[in-house]
């Protein structure tokens, strides 16, 4: 009998559960291919500089930060 993972899986950034493709995983997660952070919790810039692989990283986190998206001022997407 094959046991189910629960949609909790390994699938899911640890740090807001959502789902978070294989293929970001495997590129930005740590040794296990799990991720800490996601584009949906986190910004670009923190990825790229670990925190997806659960590494503290010098740049501000945008959920404590006033300054969310690395300092980049947010338009509400109009922009484009």
């Amino acid at each position: 009998m094959t046991l189910l993972r629960s949609h909790g899986s390994r699938s899911n950034c640890l740090h807001r559960e959502a789902h978070v493709p294989s293929d970001f995983r495997r590129v930005h997660g740590n040794d296990e291919d799990r991720t800490h952070r996601c584009p949906e919790c986190d910004s670009w810039s923190r990825i790229f500089d670990g925190s997806a692989a659960g590494k503290d990283v010098p740049t501000p986190d945008p959920e404590t930060s006033p300054a969310r998206n690395a300092g980049e001022p947010w338009d509400g997407g109009l922009s484009g």
